[in-house]
């Protein structure tokens, strides 16, 4: 069934993709990226269930996390050396938009086989599941693409800011799982995403928008200093 709603999501995207351009199609197509990625993950946990049986803390608290961040923003990496001013303040929201798509997927595949205590409780878990699930997969891939933004914007490449900045995503998400999996500490965990997510909005400067927009005010006011000045 999975796979129906991932190509149920996929194929409306891909025509939204032929008829959108610029910024938007590239948002787009990291959101189907992330997206197809949940899809990869989940066919490597089945084949990990099968032939290798890990224990499930394990498996759910450092070997998911690793590969999940990973995979999510494998794209971004090929902005690095990308010239031109175009990416500027784009990475970071490819990052999260990718993020944002691996958890649509792994939403349905964990809500879908779920007990739900009443239609009630059913609701209350469900948004507060995507909720939260959403905000930690967007802000850990955003928090990553925060390194890599910071290395195209200054034109340089440092390995170890990009292992430790993954490292320390792959540890909140490991984190958040493991304080899900921790009975009485499920609150801490719907915490840590919501936490993360407004940190990033502050420190980030909501991921470029403000820089944006301050540049774009700023041509009108130089276009009518040169009409005052003919």
């Amino acid at each position: 069934m999975v796979e129906a709603v991932y190509f149920g999501t996929l194929i409306p995207l891909l025509f939204l993709v032929v008829v959108i351009h610029g910024e938007y199609r590239k948002l787009i197509l990291f959101f189907v990226w992330g997206l197809t990625s949940a899809i990869i993950i989940y066919l490597i946990n089945t084949l990990i269930d099968i032939y290798i049986v890990p224990d499930e803390t394990l498996l759910l608290t450092q070997i998911i996390p690793l590969m999940e961040e990973f995979l999510k923003i494998f794209p971004i990496f090929f902005l690095i050396r990308k010239k031109g001013k175009v990416y500027r303040y784009n990475i970071i929201r490819f990052a999260m938009a990718s993020g944002i798509g691996f958890s649509i997927l792994e939403n349905y595949l964990y809500l879908s086989i779920s007990a739900f205590p009443g239609v009630r409780g059913s609701i209350v878990f469900i948004i507060t599941r995507s909720l939260t699930a959403s905000l930690l997969h967007g802000s850990t891939t955003a928090l990553i693409g925060y390194a890599v933004q910071i290395m195209h914007n200054y034109n340089f490449f440092s390995f170890f800011l990009l292992l430790g900045i993954y490292l320390l995503a792959v540890s909140i998400h490991s984190t958040y799982n493991l304080l899900g999996l921790t009975k009485g500490l499920q609150v801490a965990a719907i915490l840590i995403p919501i936490v993360l997510f407004m940190l990033e909005y502050y420190l980030f400067n909501f991921f470029g928008r403000k820089g944006v927009r301050q540049n774009s005010l700023s041509i009108p006011v130089k276009s009518e200093i040169k009409g005052g000045i003919k």
